[in-house]
């Protein structure tokens, strides 16, 4: 009996060891790469010590590259120990992927850039900048910012040399100047970003001043804000002068013409009369020659004698 249950006992165990003694099985990895990114496969084994110089390299990254959006990640088995189900499954191949998606910041406020002028006024100004990386330059990029994402260089790199950039120019100007050259320094800023960076692999696309100048001393921005008060009333008193100027000259010019018209209106009329005149005239000429046209010579029969007391009441009044 006691023989009996040892064999038992034996055959539990092998059981045991013979259902839980398989090691894993290798589950296939797979990576997916979206449209706005790409993806690197680089081995993690192989003869790597003898192409140690070009390891990581802008030209090995490059071949490196996948066009693929789907990597299946090749597998090894490697032993753990002396038995034969104690095994693992490792890739033999790392996927690095690159999002090449814009990224915008916005510096503005507390996160603003801190400058001074020449003549030692503190201000901060609110920047904002859109940043991204070609499919050309993901190769670029990864090598020279390994294990960070463009958010975080914007955030650090292109930060910094924005402050570096901004305190440089806004520094070698006086306040009033640093005001009125405001865009001819942030164009300036924007060269030097596309040109530095383009040698990394980022492409800055935009680059602007965000909620203008924020002065560290409140009495500065009252100081400056009168002064834009008396210089915009100024203006405002300077264009009402012109207006007003404009409506005199426009009533000037309408008295002008309403008098040219009334004399040459009275040049007219004067001229009428005296047309009339000359007509009237010419009908009494006309009417004289067409009388002595008609006469025989002789006095009307019907022509009563200077002196017949017919004449005026019939007499002189004896």
């Amino acid at each position: 009996m006691r023989n009996f249950n040892f064999i038992l006992l034996l055959v539990a165990v092998f059981t045991v060891v013979g259902l839980t003694g398989c090691g894993p099985y290798p589950t296939e990895q797979a990576v997916e790469v979206k449209n706005n990114e790409t993806a690197f496969v680089v081995p993690l084994e192989g003869d790597s010590k003898s192409k140690q110089a070009q390891f990581m390299s802008i030209e090995y990254l490059e071949k490196a590259k996948v066009a693929t959006k789907r990597i299946v990640i090749p597998l090894r088995k490697r032993s753990l120990g002396r038995a034969w189900f104690d095994y693992e499954w490792i890739p033999l191949a790392r996927v690095i992927v690159v999002d090449r998606s814009p990224v915008t910041r916005e510096w503005l406020d507390k996160e603003g850039i801190k400058v001074e002028s020449l003549d030692s006024v503190g201000f901060t100004v609110g920047v904002n900048c859109t940043g991204m990386i070609r499919e050309e330059d993901a190769a670029k990029f990864l090598y020279y910012y390994p294990g960070n994402s463009l958010a975080d260089v914007m955030n650090k790199n292109v930060k910094g040399f924005i402050q570096n950039v901004l305190a440089r120019e806004f520094g070698s100007r006086d306040l009033s100047v640093c005001q009125k050259e405001k865009k001819n320094i942030v164009l300036d800023l924007a060269k030097e970003l596309e040109t530095h960076f383009a040698q990394y692999g980022i492409t800055i696309s935009n680059v602007g001043i965000a909620d203008g100048m924020s002065y560290d001393n409140a009495e500065v921005q009252k100081t400056i804000d009168a002064v834009f008060v008396n210089e915009t009333r100024v203006k405002q008193a300077e264009q009402e002068r012109e207006a007003q100027k404009i409506i005199n000259e426009k009533e000037l010019s309408i008295a002008q013409n309403e008098r040219l018209k009334a004399e040459e209106f009275a040049k007219a009329a004067e001229a009428q009369t005296k047309m009339v005149e000359l007509k009237i005239r010419q009908m009494e000429a006309e009417a004289r020659l067409e009388s002595a046209k008609r006469w025989d010579g002789k006095t009307p029969s019907g022509v009563v004698p200077s002196n017949s007391p017919f004449l005026f009441q019939f007499g002189s009044g004896k």
